[in-house]
């Protein structure tokens, strides 16, 4: 009786391991699905998915969209380091955000779930520059701790150019280039509390075009518009790239010289009149232009800096036109 009853118990037991035999097999033939379901959306997809190493920053997995995206193959890019594809300064950011993603960890407030988000310049294999959106979260071992990264890479390139062309609509004349009135106003009042602030000087100078009218009357319409093109393009070779000049008028121009006093503001008021008295306009002649300078007097307001400055310019229109005028007080 005895042998019969472990005969039993074995034979239990033998259709047991079956049953989990086979369930394993089930589980492993799922794996594999999803593991190829997955592999499937990678290599497909036109975003690149991406494994850098926590300890290393060094990329230990990409899908082949990185060819499309970079150029770079996937064996090319596999070991290489993630500061070797980005700019220094992208690089920079990027690591940041891991240093403060690994603070949250540290003090245990993370989110699992949690993923950031990130746009950044990054080179193609031929060193030009794209814009990247990488959405990134961690992996973690069976402790739960973070040891790579997974991301999300995707060309943002287009969209980001059609939001600088549509930001420089918001700020610039569509004719000259230069800045509308309102980003002027707008860069004015933070330089007038950064030089409250830090004493920084900063100088103005308004100009206007002698004599526009005739030109439009003589010329037309198109000629006029030609030497305000030729007028802002002129000024903008003289200025430095901080300056910022604006039309403020229909032939006013204004620019604000950043960290500049006014014996400097002078002489670049000098030399663009005398630019202009050397070099004839195309199909029009010699153009000149009445200018006045003056420099930020602490404490004022803008307005009262504004009419001084225009108050200048119509003091050298009244004395004859094609000269400057100038805030006769000290720095």
């Amino acid at each position: 009786m005895e042998d019969i009853q472990e005969m039993k118990a074995l034979r239990r037991r033998l259709a047991e391991l079956e049953r989990e035999v086979a369930g394993l097999r089930e589980t492993e033939r799922e794996l594999r699905e999803r593991e190829e379901k997955y592999r499937l959306i990678a290599e497909h997809s036109g975003d690149n998915i991406w494994i850098v190493d926590l300890e290393t920053l060094r990329f230990t997995y990409v899908s082949s969209s990185v060819f499309s995206i970079y150029g770079f193959t996937v064996g090319e890019t596999i070991g290489k380091s993630a500061a070797e594809v980005m700019p220094p300064e992208s690089f920079l950011l990027m690591k940041g955000i891991l240093e403060e993603e690994m603070a949250v960890e540290a003090a245990g407030t993370a989110n699992p779930e949690r993923s950031r988000t990130v746009e950044v310049e990054e080179y193609r294999k031929d060193g030009s520059r794209i814009w990247i959106e990488n959405v990134m979260s961690f992996m973690r071992d069976e402790q739960k701790r973070p040891v790579a990264v997974l991301g999300v890479s995707r060309d943002v390139t287009v969209r980001k150019r059609l939001e600088e062309e549509l930001r420089l609509l918001a700020v610039t004349d569509p004719l000259t280039g230069a800045y509308n009135r309102r980003h002027l106003m707008e860069a004015l009042f933070r330089e007038m509390g950064r030089s409250d602030r830090y004493a920084y000087p900063f100088s103005l100078i308004m100009l206007d075009i002698d004599h526009f009218k005739e030109v439009n009357d003589r010329f037309g319409h198109e000629a006029g518009d030609r030497v305000l093109m030729e007028m802002a393009d002129l000024i903008r070779k003289r200025i430095r790239s901080v300056d910022l000049l604006a039309r403020w008028g229909g032939e006013e121009f204004l620019i604000l010289l950043v960290n500049t006093a006014l014996p400097q503001a002078l002489t670049l008021a000098e030399a663009l009149l005398d630019r202009m008295k050397a070099i004839p306009f195309a199909g029009i002649g010699r153009i000149t232009a009445s200018f006045g300078v003056t420099h930020y007097h602490k404490g004022e307001s803008v307005d009262q800096l504004l009419t001084r400055v225009d108050n200048f310019l119509y003091q050298a229109k009244r004395e004859g036109r094609a000269r400057i005028a100038q805030d006769p007080s000290p720095p």
